[in-house]
């Protein structure tokens, strides 16, 4: 009988489940009522049989011709309840059949949408319908925000691997270039030999940095567990100022703590300034600094720089995205930077962006909450 049940479909299930309902609804009226006829088929035979039988008169067959009626209308009780009852079990089988039906369409049409996804189209959508229920219309939008959701995400995975792609394919063509000339050439002299390595060895280290931030984009983007603890926000920016303070000023900073991993922080700032300076230039202003407010602790970093230009600014936090004045690679990086750097700070509960500088070029800044004390 399982395996009976579990072979049907939603709209047999409810079918059968609301002609068993009727059905048992029926039951219990017929069985109900019956008894209350045979109670009343008693009663008054009794009485009759006090007010105009004398003790002792009478037979069997009179009694019989008495209680006919009452056994007529309790026959054709059961009758109706019969033919009303097997009626309304084929209404109620054909009704939720057509309810169940109706019921079951936006789920068919989830489940064919569901095989194109698995195909590799992420394109379909289902469509809302306005009549349905509310269940069903929830149920229509969340499915359509996932694919959207997976649709963006495959989108962005392409085009990361694309983008990878051509960004390691250059610095390996160089190599290539730069080895194949060395070996066309058999007189080739000490010189040329030194000119080779320095241009190779300069590619080589852009590859390794690029696959470093290639693979911790990676760990970022599996959003594993971050080691976290109690962070003095100003005493990690006069770190790291000390260890590199090239070209950088430090202006005020907010006292306070945050929670966090000040690796992963200290590398959020080493890469807002780093494209500060190649904004800036050699002769250029950085100015590092920080300010408290509403709970929050933000980080800016401005400098004199030709800026960034508004509707760029949302932009180069996308991945091996370069501003216009940063394309060129021996003055721009991998593109990857802002990037990483947004994600860290997400992943701490902060948010980070590009706004003009006071000192007429571009402020990079990124706050978090402070501590709770």
């Amino acid at each position: 009988m399982r395996a009976v049940w579990t072979g049907l479909g939603l709209r047999a299930r409810l079918s059968l489940a609301i002609g068993a309902l009727v059905l048992i609804a029926f039951g219990v009226v017929f069985v109900v009522v019956r008894a209350e006829m045979a109670d009343e088929s008693h009663i008054i035979d009794r009485e009759e049989a006090r007010e105009h039988r004398p003790a002792g008169s009478g037979t069997e067959a009179e009694a019989s011709r008495r209680l006919s009626p009452i056994s007529d209308a309790q026959e054709e009780v059961e009758r109706t309840f019969l033919v009303v009852g097997g009626v309304a079990l084929v209404a109620a089988l054909i009704g939720g059949y057509l309810i169940a039906a109706r019921t079951a369409s936006p789920l068919q049409r989830m489940a064919a949408t569901s095989e194109q996804v698995s195909s590799g189209d992420l394109t379909p959508r289902l469509q809302d319908e306005p009549a349905a229920a509310p269940e069903l219309r929830a149920l229509i939008v969340g499915f359509n925000r996932m694919l959207e959701r997976l649709d963006l995400a495959f989108s962005r995975q392409r085009r990361f691997v694309s983008d990878a792609s051509h960004e390691l394919r250059t610095p390996l063509t160089a190599i290539r270039g730069q080895l194949e000339v060395l070996a066309g050439n058999p007189e080739t002299g000490a010189d040329e030999v030194r000119r080779v390595k320095a241009t190779t060895l300069v590619e080589v280290e852009r590859m390794e940095g690029m696959v470093e931030e290639l693979l911790a984009l990676a760990q970022l983007d599996e959003r594993s567990e971050i080691e976290m603890s109690p962070v003095d926000l100003a005493a990690l920016l006069r770190e790291l100022t000390a260890v590199d303070s090239s070209g950088v000023e430090l202006d005020a900073l907010a006292e306070g703590r945050i929670v966090g991993n000040p690796e992963l922080l200290a590398r959020v700032v080493r890469n807002l300034l780093a494209n500060a300076r190649r904004h800036a230039g050699e002769s250029g202003r950085v100015v590092l600094s920080s300010a408290a407010a509403d709970g929050l602790i933000a980080v800016r970093v401005d400098d004199d720089g030709p800026g960034i230009p508004p509707a760029e600014r949302e932009r180069i936090f996308e991945r091996f995205h370069r501003a216009d004045s940063a394309r060129g690679r021996n003055s721009g990086g991998s593109g990857l930077g802002l990037a990483i750097s947004r994600e860290i700070v997400e992943a701490h509960g902060g948010r980070i962006w590009v706004e003009d500088s006071p000192f007429g070029g571009t402020r990079a800044a990124f706050e978090l909450p402070r501590a709770v004390t």
